[in-house]
């Protein structure tokens, strides 16, 4: 007896509908939350950088991606998650651009539009391939069937023929505003296109992209940079684009992981158990000496802003001999040294920083000490809207694109075309923003500070831990003399050769030509 499937979905039925089309659109969204949010995006972004290295979790369970090991290949799985994720992404983007001009019964605009927000995607996740892999395998049509052979197309031609014209039709197609909040938009192609040009040195275009997104009108910053962290307004004026997460556990999956890696364990603290507010520490990264010398506390918000170094007791217990309640400080961080005798005379863990190298303190009241357990907590991506204590699966939106990186985007380009008064002049609106009370003049930079360090600098005091520093590193030409100077644990190992990650080996293992698809040098 043959079987007759009335009920089984396939591209070439399901695609050709209005309804279809927009579903398989949808699909092709799904892998940014394999990657924003993840624990191996992390590590293959904000790690192995001049501004974070290894924690007590990170140097534990995966030390290899921060240290440049020569342990870290082809066979570790955190490059492969990242490959496999992104070319499911790219297949069902090829699939949707070349089936949607077939679709009956959807106008020009809306066909234009599904292809643009397509394209848009595709453009992203090859971005994301070239800068991490070198030259990669590319083609813009859908895989259909078995397909083993595989090519590496030189970087220059995926961004020629895939990622430029790909984001310059999503600028012509996509409208300013979606219809749905998380959908690609014209501004967000925009920002993403003068992030594709700065890091082709193509700096008109980079600033000429980034200021159309400023010049729209359609964003404003934040009025206090910490508000940008508040769970309660991930939907605000400074999101160009944003990649969504959700309290229904049903469709979030395992959700933004982020509140997870970013924590010292203040639960070794006597008059501390863990909690949803505080969060459950992981304890994976853990800023350098650099990130937390980085920032002017006199005058500049954004350390606080970015920071959590103040907990709570939420139990009693006893520091230092004094009886310490719920609501009585437990721990205190600061960035300056600290005398002993202060340390032991508060009813507190008042843990200080002397600028030695985080990762080889002893003394557990100490930026770096217990095993490198004590650093402040990057309190962008903490959660204290989780469902339990131990729960992972967290719901904040991850913030992809904001408007103040557009205008360090469009200063940095001008910058590079020699207009360092243009190049302040952006830098400075981030500046004010971040100025604390009454210290507005005091933040604003003079056409003579700027210089690649200094866009290095602020984009770290901006930035930290959003999924920008390894990109930007490496797209400077200072990724080894950043890594030398600011990371000790990668100075150890790292050379050339890590510009780039190793192939995955089973995209090496299972591809039919293996002459034609080597692995990165030196892996």
């Amino acid at each position: 007896m043959e079987e007759n499937p009335v009920g089984l979905a396939t591209a070439e039925s399901y695609y050709t509908t209005p309804k279809g089309i927009e579903d398989g659109l949808k699909a092709a969204y799904t892998p940014l939350r394999g990657f924003y949010g993840r624990q191996e995006a992390y590590f293959l972004t904000v790690t192995g950088t001049d501004m974070y290295t290894n924690g007590f979790g990170g140097a534990t369970n995966i030390p290899d991606i921060n240290n440049y090991s020569p342990n870290f290949l082809g066979s570790h799985p955190y490059v492969r998650v990242i490959w496999d994720n992104f070319y499911v992404g790219i297949n069902q983007t090829n699939a949707i651009i070349s089936r949607a001009p077939q679709v009956q019964g959807i106008n020009e605009a809306t066909r234009s539009r599904i292809v643009a927000e397509a394209r848009f995607l595709r453009a992203l996740y090859y971005f994301h391939l070239v800068r991490q892999f070198g030259d990669v395998h590319f083609t813009l049509e859908e895989t259909q069937g078995v397909e083993t052979e595989a090519r590496r197309t030189p970087v220059a031609t995926v961004y020629q023929e895939g990622i430029v014209p790909d984001l310059q039709y999503a600028v012509s197609n996509l409208p300013a505003k979606a219809q749905e909040y998380g959908r690609a938009t014209k501004h967000a192609a925009e920002g993403l296109l003068a992030s594709v040009q700065l890091t082709l040195g193509n700096w008109a275009e980079a600033e000429k992209m980034a200021s159309a997104v400023i010049n729209s009108n359609d964003f404003q910053l934040v009025k206090n940079y910490i508000d940008l962290w508040d769970i309660n307004n991930d939907v605000n004026s400074e999101v160009i684009w944003s990649v969504q997460y959700t309290d229904d556990p049903l469709t979030n999956g395992p959700g933004n992981e982020g509140h997870l890696y970013f924590q010292f364990d203040y639960t070794r603290n006597p008059a501390m158990i863990r909690d949803i507010e505080n969060g459950r520490p992981f304890q994976r990264f853990m800023p350098t000496n650099y990130t937390l010398k980085l920032f002017d506390l006199s005058k500049d918000s954004r350390f606080d802003g970015s920071f959590k170094t103040v907990w709570i007791a939420n139990r009693e217990g006893t520091i230092n001999g004094k009886k310490v309640v719920p609501g009585d400080t437990a721990i205190k961080i600061v960035l300056n040294p600290v005398s002993d005798a202060v340390q032991k005379s508060v009813p507190y863990w008042l843990i200080d920083f002397n600028d030695k190298w985080v990762a080889a303190v002893t003394d557990p009241l100490e930026i770096g000490g217990a095993s490198r357990r004590q650093f402040p907590t990057l309190r962008k991506y903490l959660d204290p809207l989780r469902t339990s204590v131990n729960a992972t699966d967290g719901r904040r939106d991850f913030l992809v694109m904001r408007l103040a990186e557009m205008y360090l985007i469009a200063g940095e380009a001008a910058f590079k075309q020699g207009n360092n008064a243009k190049a302040a002049e952006y830098v400075n609106v981030v500046r004010t923003r971040a100025a604390l009370p009454g210290k507005v003049a005091d933040m604003q930079v003079k056409a003579t500070d700027m210089s690649q360090d200094f866009f290095l600098d602020e984009r770290g005091r901006e930035l930290a831990g959003e999924m920008h520093r390894w990109y930007d590193i490496k797209r400077s030409g200072k990724f080894i003399e950043r890594l030398m100077k600011y990371n000790l644990d990668a100075a150890e190992n790292v050379k050339a050769t890590h510009i780039v990650r190793p192939i995955p080996q089973t995209q090496i293992d299972r591809v039919s030509n293996p002459g034609d698809f080597l692995q990165n040098p030196g892996y």
